[in-house]
C-alpha cells in the first residue's frame, strides 16, 4: 500500500437501559434499546477495501505516524509523558472516541474524573467530552453542572436520598447546540435527545443517581458516589453555545469546541468539493445528516470515517450533508 486513504468504519451498537428503539433522525428502527452507537474507536473495524476487517487499534500499531500525523506523540494517560509507549514497549492508544447517543430515557446523573484523578483512582485516562445536539424533542433538557456551589457532604446526602436531581442545573436542549463538558462536571442528558459525542478515549463514569432503575440483569445499576465526590468540581457549569463560523465555501466549517485533548468542527456541504487532509494529525468524521460519497465510498447518516494524516486530497459529494469532524490536539 503506497498511501493510506480515508477509511469507513462499521458502527457498533450498544444497548443501554435508557436507549431507544427508534434511532431517528440518524438511523432507523432496531429491535432492542440502543443508547450508544460507537462510530470511531479503537475496536472500530474498517468496512471496505484492502484493510476491511482491521481494527483502528491494529492500524495504529502498524502505521503509527503515517496514520496519526507528524505532530503525534504517544502520551501516557497517567503521567502525560510522551514517548512512553516506545520506551516501555507498551501499546499506544487512540486518544479520542466518537459516538452517537440516543436517549429515550434520562441518562444517570454522573461525573467523569480528569486525567490526574483517573490516574490516581483507576490507572487510566480521564474523560472530557463535547456534545453536539443532533435532535431534541420538545421539553428535552441537558444537565450541565450544579445550580450552586455545595460541599461534598451536601452532595453526598442529596445523592443518597435522591434529591440531587433538584440540584442539577438543567437547560433546554435544542438541535444545533454544542457544549464542552469538562471532566469533573456533574452532568446528565434528559430523554428525547440525540447527541454526537466526542470524548477522550475513556469509559470512566461515576454515577451519583440513576432514578432507582434496574439494569438488564434485573439488578440496580452501580452507583459510585464516593468516587464521584472525589472527581466532582461543583463550580463547573458549562454553557451551551452555537457553532461559530470558521470558513465558508463549498464546504462550510464551524467550530464546535476545543480543549487540551481534542478539537471539534461541524462541516456542512450541498455540492461536490475536494477535501485536503491535515498532515499534522488524523481526523475522524461522523455523518449526522444527508448522504453522499467520500473518496468514492458511499455514506449515510451514522457512518464514520478516519482520515489518515498522509491521505491525499479526495472528492466529497452529498446533498444537505453535515458531519462532525474531530481530531486530537
Amino acid at each position: 500500500m503506497t498511501r493510506l486513504e480515508p477509511l469507513k468504519f462499521q458502527p457498533s451498537l450498544r444497548e443501554r437501559i435508557w436507549g431507544a428503539r427508534n434511532l431517528a433522525p440518524v438511523l432507523g428502527n432496531v429491535d432492542r434499546p440502543v443508547g450508544e452507537v460507537w462510530c470511531a474507536h479503537e475496536e472500530s473495524r474498517v468496512a471496505h477495501g484492502p484493510l476491511a476487517g482491521r481494527t483502528l487499534a491494529s492500524l495504529l500499531a502498524e502505521f503509527g505516524g503515517r496514520l496519526m500525523g507528524h505532530a503525534w506523540k504517544p502520551v501516557d494517560p497517567v503521567s502525560r509523558r510522551t514517548g512512553w509507549a516506545q520506551r516501555a514497549g507498551r501499546r499506544a492508544t487512540f486518544p479520542i472516541l466518537g459516538k452517537l447517543l440516543f436517549a429515550a430515557g434520562e441518562l444517570s446523573i454522573q461525573v467523569h474524573p480528569d486525567d490526574k484523578q483517573a490516574g490516581q483512582l483507576e490507572g487510566g485516562r480521564g474523560k472530557t467530552e463535547l456534545w453536539y445536539v443532533v435532535a431534541a424533542e420538545p421539553g428535552a433538557r441537558l444537565g450541565l453542572g450544579l445550580r450552586e456551589d455545595i460541599d461534598a457532604a451536601r452532595l453526598a446526602t442529596a445523592a443518597a436520598e435522591g434529591g440531587i436531581e433538584r440540584l442539577v442545573r438543567w437547560v433546554p436542549a435544542q438541535a444545533g447546540q454544542c457544549v464542552l463538558v469538562p471532566a469533573g462536571t456533574v452532568h446528565a442528558a434528559g430523554g428525547g435527545v440525540v447527541l454526537c459525542e466526542i470524548q477522550q478515549n475513556s469509559d470512566l463514569t461515576y454515577r451519583l443517581h440513576d432514578y432507582g432503575r434496574l439494569d438488564f440483569d434485573g439488578k440496580p445499576r452501580l452507583l459510585r458516589i464516593a468516587r464521584a465526590l472525589q472527581a466532582a468540581k461543583p463550580d463547573s457549569r458549562p454553557d451551551v453555545g452555537a457553532p461559530r463560523p470558521v470558513s465558508d465555501g463549498a464546504c462550510r466549517i464551524e467550530r464546535l469546541g476545543r480543549c487540551a485533548h481534542f478539537s471539534v468542527e461541524l462541516l456542512s456541504w450541498n455540492q461536490p468539493f475536494l477535501y485536503t487532509p491535515d498532515s499534522r494529525r488524523c481526523q475522524i468524521l461522523i455523518c449526522v445528516r444527508g448522504r453522499g460519497s467520500l473518496n468514492a465510498v458511499p455514506f449515510r447518516e451514522g457512518d464514520a470515517f478516519l482520515i489518515p494524516a498522509e491521505a491525499a486530497r479526495f472528492p466529497v459529494d452529498g446533498l444537505e450533508a453535515q458531519g462532525v469532524l474531530a481530531y486530537p490536539v
